[in-house]
């Protein structure tokens, strides 16, 4: 292979001579592009610092209620009495226990005499589940195994 530091000789062959130009313009624009690419560009690292709000941001509490997927219900939903009295109206009585719990009304009541576990939507007093309530005998797992 020739190298750009070896003359040219008269007896090389146009091809080679096209080569050889062609490799050493590749090399150039290969440098060029190489020192282009290490320049700093028009931005700096502040540029690119986050400007949007801050990550912890004070929430004013008139904006936000409570979690309404906890253990409060909300304003609007249905309180526990008038649950009670929807249910009654749909043939429950004797209710024994009656807790809100992620989101819904968990209700212990009788239908004839039957015991049913209900599960209420809040703001409708829909029943979303119904099932015979067996303490923790149904469960797949015993009390004292489950985490």
């Amino acid at each position: 292979m020739l190298f750009a530091t070896e003359p040219l000789q008269q007896g090389q062959s146009r091809r080679k001579r096209h080569f050889l130009g062609a490799t050493l313009l590749a090399a150039a624009l290969s440098l060029s592009a190489g020192a282009a690419a290490q320049q700093p560009g028009p931005f700096s690292a502040q540029d690119f610092q986050f400007s949007g709000p801050k990550t912890n941001p004070q929430i004013p509490p008139q904006l936000y209620g409570p979690d309404l997927d906890g253990h409060t219900p909300s304003e609007i939903d249905l309180s526990a009495g008038a649950v009670r009295a929807r249910l009654q109206q749909l043939g429950f009585h004797s209710f024994d226990a009656m807790y809100f719990r992620n989101g819904y009304w968990n209700v212990i009541a009788y239908h004839g005499n039957k015991k049913r576990q209900l599960l209420v939507h809040p703001s409708s007093g829909a029943i979303r589940s119904d099932k015979p309530y067996c303490g923790n005998r149904c469960n797949r797992y015993q009390r004292h195994e489950v985490f």
